[in-house]
């Protein structure tokens, strides 16, 4: 396989957009060892690599009291808040509160492939308002799309919606999502 790489959008909405006024000055110094200048414009890709020991930094630096599974989620679920401000993060989230929370899942390997090259995923039904999602996630990043998830959940409309981590190796991960209302 390639090198797998994290494109701009996803950057932008966490570290540019979702952190803004939250980056230390120290933080930025370990960022930039790492690969990311947050001082320059964007680069054109990261890779995944760079991105894990960012958001890895990033966690532990502003949620130093959150267990790492919490601090990473609650950083997924920062992108997307800061993704809303772009201009593709307003058109995606505002097309996604249409379509509701299972055509939003059905849209799910598009969706992350416009921030990465590698992301896969399988969605099987599992109730009316229920179901397993697995995506070829490794390590903690597992916990960062949970929050993705969660906050893309929300975002489609789902009332109550929940999104659980049921099974993982290193390389992937399996979550139940669930919401209240149909949303179809």
């Amino acid at each position: 396989m390639a090198e797998r790489l994290v494109f701009p959008p996803i950057v932008e909405g966490l570290f540019v957009r979702g952190l803004s006024g939250r980056v230390t000055p120290l933080l930025k110094e370990q960022l930039r060892s790492e690969g990311l200048d947050l001082d320059r414009p964007l680069l054109p890709a990261y890779s995944l690599e760079s991105w894990i020991r960012c958001v890895t930094l990033t966690a532990k630096a502003l949620h130093p009291h959150e267990p790492d599974e919490v601090a990473w989620r609650m950083l997924g679920e920062r992108m997307i808040d800061g993704y809303r401000d772009t201009l593709m993060g307003r058109a995606l989230l505002g097309v996604m509160k249409l379509l509701g929370p299972w055509r939003m899942l059905s849209k799910a390997q598009h969706g992350f492939r416009t921030s990465n090259n590698y992301t896969e995923v399988r969605i099987t039904e599992t109730g009316p308002t229920e179901a397993e999602v697995w995506l070829n996630e490794p390590g903690m990043l597992r916990y960062f799309k949970q929050g993705v998830m969660l906050a893309m959940s929300r975002a489609a409309g789902g009332v109550a919606a929940s999104v659980e981590v049921r099974a993982f190796d290193e390389h992937c991960v399996t979550y139940r999502v669930s919401w209240k209302d149909s949303g179809r």
